[in-house]
C-alpha cells in the first residue's frame, strides 16, 4: 500500500471514529435528559442542564472542524515543511490553499476544544453547588467559590496564550516564511503545554471537592467506592490530556491532523465523565429492577414472606445525609434482603424482633409500608395454633406488608392482610 493510499485509509478510520464518538456522546447526554425529566421533570432543570446543552453545540462544532482538518485539508497545515519547500510553493497551488485552510480550521478547533473542557468544568461546579446547597458547610461552600474563580481565570489565561501566542495573529496560516513554532496551531509547543498543565490543575482542583466528603461518609463501602469512581473520572480526562499533548509534540510534523484526533477523543471523554453522576441512577435503577423481579420470582417459589425492601434505615446507619450521595436515591438506598424466620422451629441461621402488633401497627402503619412486618402466632399444647399478643413476632424483609396469622383448625397458619 502506498503512502498516499494508507494515509486516505487513516483518513476514514478517523471520520467512522469522529462520527462514532459523536453519536455516542448524543446518547449519553440524551440519556442524562431524559434521566432528569423523569426524576424532577423540565420545570426543574438547572443551570448545569444548560450548560450542558451549550457544551454539545461547541462538541459538535469541535468535530467538524477536526473532520474538516481530515477530510478537506488533507492533515495540512502551516508546519511540518522545510525553507526550501516554503519558498518554492506557488500561493496559487492547491497544496497552498490546503495548508493555509488548514491552518485556520485549527486556529478555530483549538478554541473551540478550549471552550468545550472549561464550559464542563463549569458543568461540574454547578453541579456540586446543587448537590450542597442547604447543607451547612462553610469549606465545602468556600471551595466551590474558589473553584468559580479558578475555572474562570485559567479559561481567559488559556484564551490569552491562544491570540497572543502569535503576534500578529494572522502569521498563524503563514507559509512563507516560517512563522516559528509558536505560529503554528498544530504543534505550537506554548499553546498545547500551557492548555495541558491547566487542564490537568484544574481537574485536581474539581476532584478535590467531593473525594473527601465522600471518604468521610457514613455510606456503605460498596456506595462509597461507586461514588468515588464516579467522581474520578477527571484522572481519565487528565489520562487522554496527556496524551494529546505527548503525541502532538512528538508526531506533528509528521502528521500534523494529530491535535485533531486526540482533541476529539479527549472532549469525548470529558463529555461522558461529566454527564456519569446524572446517567449512573438511571442504569441503576433498570439493574436494580432487575434485580428486584428475579428476586421476587425465587421468593414465590420459595417463601411466600420474601418482600421487597427499598428505604428502611439499617443497623449501624447514621441520619446524616451525605450531600455527595448518588442522586435519585433513598438516603439508606438500602437494596438487600432481610428475612427473619417466624416459625417455632427456627433453625437459627435467621433471626426475629419481638414488638407487639400495636407498636407494629404504630411503627409501619395498616397497609402498605416501608418496612415488612409479618405476625405470626405459636402453636398451643394441644397442636391447635391460637393468636397470642406475647408471642406475635415481626418478620423483615425487603418489601414490606403487615400481615397477622390467625389461628386455624389444624396446624397449618392462614395469613390475612390487615
Amino acid at each position: 500500500m502506498s503512502a498516499e493510499a494508507d494515509a486516505q485509509h487513516q483518513a476514514q478510520l478517523f471520520i467512522q471514529e469522529v462520527w462514532g464518538l459523536q453519536g455516542t456522546a448524543y446518547l449519553i447526554v440524551a440519556l442524562r435528559y431524559y434521566s432528569k425529566i423523569t426524576t424532577v421533570g423540565v420545570h426543574n432543570f438547572a443551570w448545569d442542564d444548560a450548560l450542558m446543552f451549550l457544551a454539545v453545540l461547541v462538541y459538535t462544532a469541535e468535530s467538524v472542524m477536526a473532520y474538516l482538518v481530515v477530510a478537506y485539508w488533507k492533515g495540512l497545515a502551516n508546519n511540518a515543511m522545510t525553507d526550501e519547500q516554503r519558498a518554492s510553493l506557488d500561493p496559487a497551488s492547491e497544496e497552498y490553499y490546503l495548508r493555509v485552510s488548514g491552518s485556520k480550521t485549527h486556529v478555530v478547533g483549538l478554541l473551540l476544544y478550549t471552550t468545550l473542557l472549561w464550559l464542563l468544568k463549569a458543568c461540574w461546579l454547578v453541579y456540586y453547588a446543587r448537590l450542597t446547597n442547604g447543607v451547612n458547610n462553610d469549606k465545602l461552600r468556600r471551595k466551590i467559590q474558589w473553584g468559580i474563580i479558578i475555572m474562570s481565570v485559567t479559561y481567559i489565561a488559556c484564551l490569552l496564550v491562544a491570540f497572543l501566542k502569535c503576534i500578529p495573529f494572522d502569521h498563524q496560516w503563514q507559509i512563507n516564511p516560517s512563522p516559528g513554532n509558536h505560529c503554528m496551531p498544530a504543534i505550537s509547543t506554548i499553546q498545547t503545554i500551557f492548555v495541558m498543565v491547566m487542564n490537568t490543575l484544574t481537574d485536581f482542583y474539581l476532584m478535590a471537592i467531593p473525594l473527601p466528603v465522600v471518604w468521610e461518609s457514613h455510606l456503605p463501602l460498596k456506595k462509597k467506592l461507586a461514588l468515588l469512581v464516579m467522581f474520578s473520572g477527571g484522572v481519565l480526562e487528565m489520562v487522554f490530556g496527556i496524551l494529546r499533548c505527548v503525541s502532538i509534540l512528538t508526531k506533528g510534523d509528521i502528521d500534523p491532523a494529530q491535535s485533531g484526533y486526540w482533541s476529539v477523543r479527549e472532549s469525548f471523554v470529558s463529555v461522558v465523565t461529566t454527564n456519569l453522576p446524572v446517567v449512573y441512577p438511571l442504569f441503576k435503577g433498570l439493574i436494580d429492577k432487575g434485580r428486584s423481579a428475579s428476586r421476587s420470582k425465587a421468593t414465590n417459589t420459595t417463601d411466600s414472606r420474601g418482600y421487597r425492601l427499598n428505604s428502611v434505615q439499617g443497623r449501624g446507619t447514621t441520619s446524616k445525609k451525605d450531600p455527595f450521595s448518588v442522586p435519585n436515591e433513598t438516603t439508606w438506598g438500602s437494596k438487600e434482603q432481610i428475612v427473619v424466620d417466624t416459625g417455632a422451629n427456627s433453625s437459627g441461621e435467621e433471626g426475629s424482633l419481638d414488638l407487639p402488633k400495636q407498636q407494629a401497627r404504630a411503627l409501619y402503619g395498616d397497609t402498605k409500608t416501608t418496612a415488612a412486618v409479618t405476625v405470626t402466632g405459636s402453636p398451643d399444647g394441644s397442636g391447635r395454633s391460637r393468636h397470642s399478643m406475647s408471642g406475635n413476632k415481626i418478620v423483615v424483609t425487603t418489601e414490606y406488608t403487615v400481615r397477622d396469622s390467625t389461628v386455624g383448625p389444624s396446624t397449618s397458619h392462614r395469613r390475612n392482610d390487615f
